[in-house]
């Protein structure tokens, strides 16, 4: 027996004063089911493309959130923070 698994990805809201250089688009979710392979390549593909525009990925799991650096079809939730200048 064949257990679905679905998985989603979202960008976290942020405080538009805090980013006035940036121009952010607007709230995006992508969900999926694992054993989807066109579902799963879709959001690997979003997902490469906010982290390469400098967004950073954390899961988002019973277990605790902690950053992520590749795709893993398998976390329940992905969460997407935009970059935030200071200094």
């Amino acid at each position: 027996m064949v257990v679905d698994s679905m998985g989603e990805m979202t960008t976290l809201r942020v405080m538009r004063q805090l980013l006035k250089e940036w121009t952010l688009p607007d709230e995006m979710r992508v969900s999926w089911n694992i054993n989807n392979s066109g579902e799963v390549a879709y959001a690997e593909k979003r997902f490469l493309e906010y982290l390469a525009d400098g967004w950073m990925a954390f899961s988002d799991e019973p277990r605790g959130r902690c950053q992520i650096f590749k795709f893993d079809p398998r976390l329940k939730r992905i969460v997407l923070v935009p970059p935030l200048g200071g200094g």
